[in-house]
């Protein structure tokens, strides 16, 4: 979501994060608040280094799926593994509204 989102990421570098993120996020080892601390106020400090990182994550998220294909993929895959408990086509959509937000 930071990525796509054009937002500068710190990260810690656990499982297929790092792949993911490639060259677009600050990464740390897990558990170390110390690199954490310091990998954020390195950002804080640098302008230029979190605009990189900005552009390279945008870049990098460019194209993955977004949420509603996210949610497409799983509405789709449960209705074909449970094709009699699916419900509703649209979530909500057999709820009566009360008209209010």
């Amino acid at each position: 979501e930071a990525l796509r989102a054009g937002v500068p990421l710190v990260a810690t570098a656990v499982g297929g994060l790092p792949e993911l993120v490639g060259d677009a996020a600050v990464l740390v080892p897990p558990g170390d608040v110390d690199e954490v601390d310091a990998a954020v106020r390195g950002l804080l400090d640098d302008p230029a280094r979190r605009a990189d990182l900005a552009r390279r994550g945008a870049a990098r998220a460019a194209d993955w799926p977004t949420e509603a294909d996210t949610l497409a993929q799983l509405a789709a895959l449960y209705a074909e593994l449970a094709p009699d408990v699916a419900g509703p086509a649209t979530p909500g959509a057999d709820t009566p509204s009360t008209g209010r937000r």
